[in-house]
Order: C-alpha cells, then sequence, then structure tokens
C-alpha cells in the first residue's frame, strides 16, 4: 500500500494545475493570433499581386490589339 501511495505522489507532483492550464491558453491565444495576423498579411499581398498582374496583361492585351495588330 504504501509504493502505491509512493507512486501516485510522484505522479501528483508531474500534473498540470488550473493555473498552469490558464498561462498555457494565454499563450496559445496569442501564438494563434500572431500567426492569424501573419496569414492575413501574406493573403493581401497574393491578392495585391494577382490584380497588378492581371491588370497588367489586360492592358498589354488591348496595346497589342489597338497598336500591333
Amino acid at each position: 500500500m504504501h509504493a502505491r501511495v509512493t507512486k501516485l505522489e510522484a505522479v501528483i507532483a508531474t500534473l498540470a494545475t488550473r493555473e498552469d492550464l490558464a498561462r498555457l491558453e494565454v499563450t496559445l491565444h496569442r501564438e494563434i493570433s500572431g500567426i492569424h495576423q501573419t496569414l492575413t498579411a501574406q493573403t493581401w499581398k497574393i491578392l495585391s499581386t494577382l490584380i497588378a498582374t492581371s491588370t497588367l496583361l489586360v492592358s498589354v492585351t488591348y496595346y497589342m490589339a489597338k497598336y500591333v495588330g
């Protein structure tokens, strides 16, 4: 019986408390928020590049149709 209690006491020392879990939740929330901001910024950069490239291609096609062909 004493050996079982000793094993349980050893395990209890490694378990997380509510305060530990609350700190972990705050840390995870901050990290996810940072990732979200980074992904949003990257999405806008990609979208802006696609719009600019499409506009350029339409302009070149218009120029070629009007003046070259």
